[in-house]
């Protein structure tokens, strides 16, 4: 008798990403995360046609777990600058999780991956540039900080900024952080 998963597509991505985190993308196969899961091959390529789609699947589940996470965020009794440092953080963890897929050439052999995979950065970037926005302005209703851009341009600007510290290490988010108290302070 077969046994019964109750959400193996779930399943798939949970060990998936014990796989991705204890040994590296290297290992990350799905035969691998199939003996992992204890089900077949085929119930994982039924769910993930691709390593690309299990890899987009990845980044979407660990994104939506940690989005709730960011938005407690807004309600923190702290500055808005330890409030920026936390979401710096925990972008800098998302980033830093999947670069090695991010950066590998054959992710971007087939443009269909590609723009689903651009389209669902689009989408985790702009909720967390709207998150980030209303922390802006949230803390100047209560006068606890003062802007001289608006909110969403000030917002997309972070975001912008923070994805480029994180890219690029030649850039550093304290540096960052002393100019954006020029223009939010």
């Amino acid at each position: 008798m077969p046994k019964i998963i109750e959400n193996p597509k779930q399943l798939i991505l949970d060990e998936a990403k014990k796989i991705l985190y204890s040994e590296g993308y290297s290992k990350l196969s799905m035969r691998n995360i199939s003996k992992a899961c204890g089900i077949a091959l085929g119930t994982i390529y039924n769910y993930y046609p691709t390593k690309h789609d299990l890899v987009i699947g990845m980044m979407s589940d660990y994104w939506n777990e940690n989005m709730n996470k960011l938005e407690r965020l807004e309600g923190l009794d702290c500055s808005f600058y330890e409030k920026l440092d936390k979401l710096f953080a925990e972008l800098s963890g998302f980033i830093r999780t999947f670069k090695d897929e991010w950066l590998n050439p054959g992710f971007y052999d087939q443009p269909d991956y590609v723009r689903r995979g651009t389209k669902e950065e689009i989408l985790y970037v702009d909720k967390l540039a709207c998150l980030i926005e209303g922390i802006i302005d949230k803390e100047l209703k209560a006068g606890r900080i003062k802007s001289r851009v608006p909110s969403r341009e000030a917002a997309r600007f972070i975001m912008m900024n923070f994805v480029t510290i994180i890219q690029m290490p030649a850039f550093e988010y304290p540096a960052f952080k002393k100019i954006l108290k020029e223009i939010i302070f």
